[in-house]
């Protein structure tokens, strides 16, 4: 009996990752972006800002934003479980277009690591796709 036992626990599928997984917390990030464009020789410098992440921003995804200005940013089919984070994004940009595209990356209690990708409509400068990595840590509380 205490084989069976054995046994039948080697095949029971494994506990969800999203109950051990700590979620992201509330605070003061520095977050650093390296953005990509496709086409274009050279790297451009990897730029930071600080953002005071709330509650609400973790729970509609504006907590993985690319800038500090997130407010003409919509989120949609965010996912988050476990340690993972995905959704798509639609950003209007100062004077005319827009960048639409998708992101996913992995999160923890104090930060995340997230790569961006997408296009923009219409084209900056003859350059359409890019890329954007992003990478956060909390510093603290806000303030």
């Amino acid at each position: 009996m205490r084989y069976l036992l054995t046994a039948a626990l080697l095949f029971l599928p494994p506990l969800p990752a999203a109950a051990a997984a700590p979620t992201l917390q509330p605070g003061l990030y520095e977050i650093s972006v390296q953005m990509e464009l496709k086409g274009m020789p050279m790297k451009m410098p990897v730029s930071s800002f600080r953002h005071c992440i709330t509650p609400q921003d973790i729970v509609d995804g504006k907590a993985y934003a690319s800038s500090e200005n997130s407010k003409d940013c919509k989120i949609s089919n965010l996912k988050q479980s476990g340690n993972t984070v995905s959704h798509d994004f639609a950003c209007v940009m100062p004077g005319s277009g827009s960048m639409v595209g998708h992101s996913n990356g992995t999160h923890h209690a104090t930060g995340y690591d997230i790569l961006m990708s997408g296009r923009f409509v219409p084209a900056v400068e003859g350059m359409s796709e890019f890329s954007q990595k992003l990478s956060a840590k909390r510093l603290g509380n806000c303030k």
